[in-house]
């Protein structure tokens, strides 16, 4: 069992915003993770609905997707084991902007929002690395969001002129 244990630690340190927490920090955050197995094709998360909980894939792989207005979905991206998901709503609660699906049989460790936010408060220098390593990545993901934006075929006319007749 033990060795079990440290294998789920190192590959819990392995995510970036859990790679700075004491082994003590780690073991606490293990511990609060719960585990679901999903079938492949089958929906993790679903658009539209309002998360509950903070998700990491353990085992196996996700794709992301979300509705266009025809209904159809469009592929998003591929979750792999250590990517995270729902993080967005740890600090701004709100529905889920995509879809999640798992490809195969796919393990996800999940830990409720409240569980996550009271263990961010009772371990505040854990709750510190948390925070702004997950911050850093909600402004990378949304630079590059930005950037495709700009780069799209969305915008087609100066902005100051696009109303004008």
């Amino acid at each position: 069992m033990p060795h079990h244990r440290a294998m789920e630690i190192d590959s819990l340190r392995a995510i970036p915003f859990l790679a700075n927490l004491s082994d003590s920090e780690l073991t606490a955050f293990a511990a609060l993770l719960e585990s679901r197995d999903y079938k492949d094709g089958e929906r993790i998360l679903e658009e539209g609905t309002a998360p509950s909980a903070f998700q990491i894939v353990r085992d196996g792989v996700a794709h992301v997707r979300r509705r266009k207005p025809d209904g159809s979905e469009r592929f998003l991206g591929r979750l792999g084991p250590g990517a995270f998901f729902a993080d967005i709503n740890l600090f701004d609660p709100g529905v889920a902007t995509a879809s999640i699906y798992a490809v195969g049989a796919t393990r996800v460790r999940m830990i409720p929002y409240v569980r996550f936010r009271a263990f961010m408060e009772e371990n505040p220098r854990a709750g510190y690395h948390i925070a702004i390593t997950m911050l850093g990545e909600v402004a990378r993901r949304l630079r590059v969001s930005d950037e495709r934006l700009v780069n799209s075929n969305l915008v087609t006319e100066p902005i100051g002129t696009a109303w004008l007749g």
